[in-house]
């Protein structure tokens, strides 16, 4: 498919909802006008201009009347009389507007990935884990370059402070991470605060390269600005999280806070865009654990592991040579190395499950070591800075958490054709709206990205690797037992070590990674769900189209219409599905 035809697709994304035959082209204009407006408003709250966005308590509440403001706006838009595309954008916004207004009115952090924590400040959340590695990356070429840095570091010693206002707030409502969650935080600010201004992640860089450019004293005044400004606003921080120590429990669940069960309802609601019970999900993720054991186990008979749990006889590949690493920097970068492989090799088979193939080329570098105790496995950050490219980060903690059997459908998840394809695609959606562009849903963002693990075996990507095809296996497992696993922590009030010892002896993970996925789940209720759940509804309205179309469904069509379609929640995606008619080739 060329781009032409590709944006034939993207607008055919907008145009296949339910709608009025006749829709009034001045109700479609003022939405479109409304919708343009917001976005620009939206990610001016995220930071925009060359700011940080405002992290205060006062700039919470202002969030929170804004979104009231923006659904009021909407509401006052006759649904009826829109477009089928239109109508896409409308139900869409009401989505994000209704989960924001509710968010913003809780406890914790909130924002437009509609991602909440209950806890403003953790081992994965804070300004203080976010933003050092962008921060750290600028250019300093010139004293020009040199005091947008030193700016950027003052906003960031205020966002940390307004942080820790919020988080003695929360304090005083009940709201207090778990003791083994402030535990690591504390051991992750510190390291960040104690690392001398040339080797910290947030001015090493920069000084290195002030000082190459001849900017000396350029160079000194980061210095002193990161101890001077941000070293101190560490320490406030470090001091109200150890104060609050004492007063913390050991409770993993979000049950345990104030309106603990209704947080849960609205964070798994924003997370999955699906209306589900909790306990519904759980028992729905135990057979989805218990037919994925059935497919695993087969496979490793057939490589001869016969005895032991499938726990067990995974464990037995970890330990296997043929799938390691040295332990030391070398061997890490033969996982990089590795990792590159993986991309290029399945890039190669894209036109079985694609019409448009773009090739924006990705980095693969590690998770950097002050923050891998409490990152995850992996993950991916886009870049619009043409300096800057796209990544994949790998958590290089221990090589055997990074068995080679295990790593390509984590590729294929992260990259291609998972999160950096989806990125790729998205950007050449001419016809699709800037609202679109700038949401975010979990539940199409990672489900996309679980279903191209899925779609990775389907077009070949394991035909010679038949331990690759356990790894991807697993790495569905994995996220079955997610869903158990979070809501067995915040609905059926799970403790920790039953979470970590049901995750070991499920999904085949090693301890200290289970323990790690487990604290993730404790500060983002609801975000472990959206990966299968996000899948399993594309995979639903795949085969749906399959079953309706016959022998016109044609998968290279149905994948390009759903990157196409942008953003989406899953209900306004399975509508749009079921009105598509895919065009003649």
């Amino acid at each position: 498919m060329d781009r032409r035809r590709f944006m034939m697709t993207a607008t055919a994304a907008g145009a296949v909802a339910s709608g009025p035959a006749l829709a009034d082209a001045g109700a479609d204009a003022k939405l479109a006008a409304l919708l343009d407006q917001q976005a620009r408003a939206l990610r001016d709250e995220a930071g925009g201009q060359g700011r940080l966005r405002d992290y205060s308590l006062a700039g919470r509440a202002k969030a929170r009347a804004a979104s009231a403001d923006r659904l009021a706006q909407l509401l006052r838009i006759d649904r009826t009389q829109l477009s089928p595309s239109s109508a896409i954008d409308y139900d869409t916004a009401r989505f994000v507007h209704e989960a924001m207004v509710d968010q913003y009115g809780r406890y914790g952090f909130s924002d437009i990935n509609l991602r909440p924590s209950p806890y403003v400040v953790s081992q994965m959340n804070g300004a203080y884990y976010w933003l050092p590695d962008g921060i750290g990356r600028a250019a300093v070429a010139s004293e020009q370059d040199a005091q947008r840095h030193l700016d950027r570091l003052s906003q960031f010693a205020a966002a940390l402070d307004q942080e820790t206002e919020q988080t003695v707030h929360d304090a005083g409502l009940g709201v207090i991470a778990p003791g083994f969650i402030l535990d690591k935080t504390l051991a992750q600010l510190s390291r960040l605060r104690d690392a001398p201004a040339a080797d910290n992640p947030l001015t090493g860089g920069p000084i290195s390269r002030a000082r190459a450019a001849g900017l000396n004293d350029a160079a000194q005044r980061i210095a002193s600005a990161f101890d001077g400004q941000v070293k101190p606003a560490l320490t406030r921080q470090i001091e109200a999280l150890k104060t609050l120590r004492p007063r913390a429990d050991d409770h993993a669940g979000v049950w345990a806070k104030p309106d603990g069960a209704a947080y849960y309802a609205s964070a798994l609601g924003s997370n999955t865009t699906a209306a589900l019970a909790p306990g519904e999900l759980h028992e729905q993720g135990k057979a989805w654990v218990a037919d994925l054991t059935a497919r695993i186990d087969a496979l490793l008979r057939q490589q001869g592991l016969t005895t032991g749990s499938i726990a067990e006889r995974m464990s037995q590949l970890d330990e296997d040579p043929r799938f390691l690493v040295p332990d030391s920097d070398a061997g890490r970068e033969q996982i990089l190395a590795y990792a590159r492989t993986c991309l290029t090799k399945v890039q190669a088979l894209l036109p079985r499950a694609f019409n448009l193939i773009p090739n924006d080329p990705v980095e693969v570098r590690r998770v950097p070591p002050a923050i891998e105790n409490g990152s995850p496995g992996a993950s991916y950050s886009g870049s619009d800075d043409p300096a800057r490219l796209p990544a994949i980060t790998i958590n290089l903690r221990s090589v055997k958490e990074n068995a080679l059997w295990r790593l390509p459908t984590l590729l294929h998840h992260e990259g291609v054709p998972g999160h950096h394809f989806q990125a790729s695609v998205l950007k050449r959606a001419g016809a699709l709206s800037d609202f679109r562009r700038t949401v975010r849903f979990s539940a199409w963002t990672e489900g996309w990205a679980l279903y191209a693990e899925q779609l990775a075996d389907e077009i070949g990507a394991y035909d010679d690797n038949p331990v690759g095809r356990i790894g991807y296996l697993q790495g569905q497992l994995f996220r079955a037992c997610r869903v158990v696993i979070d809501t067995g922590l915040h609905h059926a009030r799970w403790p920790r070590e039953q979470a970590i010892d049901w995750m070991v002896a499920n999904a085949g993970e090693q301890r200290d990674a289970a323990e790690r996925e487990i604290d993730r789940y404790c500060v983002y209720p609801g975000q472990a769900c959206s990966f299968m759940v996000g899948k399993q509804q594309i995979v639903a309205a795949r085969e749906a189209a399959r079953r309706r179309l016959g022998g016109r469904f044609d998968l290279r069509a149905f994948n390009d219409l759903i990157l196409a379609s942008g953003p989406l929640p899953t209900k306004v995606l399975e509508r749009m599905v079921e009105q598509w008619s895919p065009q003649p080739a």
